[in-house]
């Protein structure tokens, strides 16, 4: 190691202290008010209790209340799968206090997996590789997206670290492990299912067999835990009231006065409280619903379909020879594009998606145009936050990044591909 490559090690690791330094003081003053509702669902899914439609009441365990659910609603704010539940089982087990820390050191710990698996499948061993990792752990750690996610105790970063790990599974030939990765991030959220489409034409055996066998050891754990399967039938019924409440992060009450929440839950007085960072919802549908148009529910679909007959016009049969990470990353764009049409809440803490394709694009390509490097800095300008002023600036920085990721796409899958 030369004295420029330790010094931006060095340079790296002050940041990622710094970084954590912040997030250590908002972990300990504010409630983790995201982190407390899969916490309740993991522990609901446990005992038996539904996850989506047995809120808390009085006389019930203080492990089981969330007080962000309004007194009176027939929902609990729980959106995410079982299968989510199950792997947050663990944490459950602890005492909600006791458990942010570990969980606040978790997600710094994955986030830097998913780097590490980029460096180790796709970076020459170089300075440019390391200033490319550093720079991106840069990016993603002086976002206030970052902070927010540490914050609220989101768990967006696992997904991401999936998507990482697939990228990697591919790039090593690991067909086997990436038919289990897949199976896992479609079981945490079936929409990843978009992401997994233009990879059917080069389905293996060995990823059907890993996501099959995935898939049956998953049914035969629910199957064991009371209720556990029917947890599925009821995640479908809520999925389906939740589409209806455009822009809402928590369910309607009927009887907002039916009872209050005592002042001290599982010994905590802060689980209300939350920092009054900004941010926004991604979502186009929201946002217009938010400036008083709204858009037929068949539009957003209609607009996605759209957009894949152009993907098909601009990439041609190419897509047939693509490499499994260009395919995926590919899948990676349609995915995103479809979640920023949909009625859904999409808010900032979800950009930590973008680590693993954008550390594969970063790594894969050295030679770069001019106008696409420049296309990036404005991105990572709008991401840091230089122009915070400007609404869904967000948004904006992931319009300029899919933009980015499909002119690309159109250039490495242009001649003929020979298959991995």
């Amino acid at each position: 190691m030369n004295t420029k490559e330790r010094g931006l090690m060095i340079g790296a690791i002050a940041v990622l202290l710094f970084s954590l330094a912040i997030d250590l003081r908002l972990t300990t003053k504010y409630g983790g008010v995201d982190l407390r509702d899969k916490i309740v669902g993991a522990r609901s899914l446990m005992e038996g209790r539904s996850l989506y439609f047995d809120p808390w009441r009085p006389g019930e365990p203080e492990r089981f209340a969330d007080p962000m659910v309004p007194p009176g609603a027939d929902m609990t704010r729980y959106t995410g799968t079982p299968f989510q539940a199950l792997v947050m089982a663990p944490l459950g087990v602890l005492p909600f206090g006791a458990l942010r820390i570990p969980w606040l050191l978790a997600q710094y710990a994955l986030l830097l997996l998913s780097l590490l698996m980029a460096y180790r499948s796709f970076a020459p061993r170089d300075a440019r590789s390391h200033l490319v990792v550093a720079g991106l752990l840069l990016l993603f750690l002086a976002s206030s997206s970052w902070h927010l996610h540490v914050e609220r105790g989101q768990v967006y970063v696992i997904f991401a670290a999936v998507i990482a790990g697939l990228f990697a599974a591919f790039a090593q030939g690991r067909m086997l492990l990436a038919g289990v990765l897949a199976a896992v991030l479609v079981l945490f959220k079936p929409t990843y299912a978009v992401l997994l489409l233009p990879l059917l034409p080069r389905v293996s055996w060995r990823m059907l067999g890993g996501g099959a066998g995935t898939v049956v050891a998953v049914a035969l754990i629910f199957a064991l835990l009371p209720n556990g399967s029917r947890s599925w039938v009821e995640y479908r019924e809520a999925m389906s009231v939740w589409s209806g409440l455009i822009g809402q992060g928590e369910p309607p009450s009927m009887d907002p006065d039916a009872f209050v929440y005592p002042e001290t839950i599982e010994g905590r007085t802060n689980l209300r409280d939350h920092h009054p960072m900004e941010f926004e919802n991604g979502s186009v549908t929201a946002i217009l619903h938010g400036l008083g148009v709204d858009v037929p529910g068949w539009m957003p679909w209609a607009a996605f379909g759209l957009f894949l007959v152009a993907i098909f016009i601009l990439l041609g049969r190419s897509i047939l020879r693509a490499r499994h990470t260009e395919l995926l990353l590919l899948g990676f764009c349609c995915w995103t594009t479809l979640m920023i049409l949909l009625p859904v809440p999409r808010f900032d803490y979800q950009l930590v998606h973008w680590v693993g394709p954008l550390a594969f694009v970063l790594l894969t390509s050295r030679e770069r145009p001019f106008a696409w490097n420049a296309a990036l800095v404005l991105a990572s300008a709008l991401i840091i936050g230089a122009w915070s002023l400007l609404p869904v600036n967000i948004l904006m920085a992931e319009l300029i990044l899919l933009v980015l990721m499909l002119q690309l796409l159109r250039e490495r899958m242009r001649p003929a591909m020979p298959v991995v």
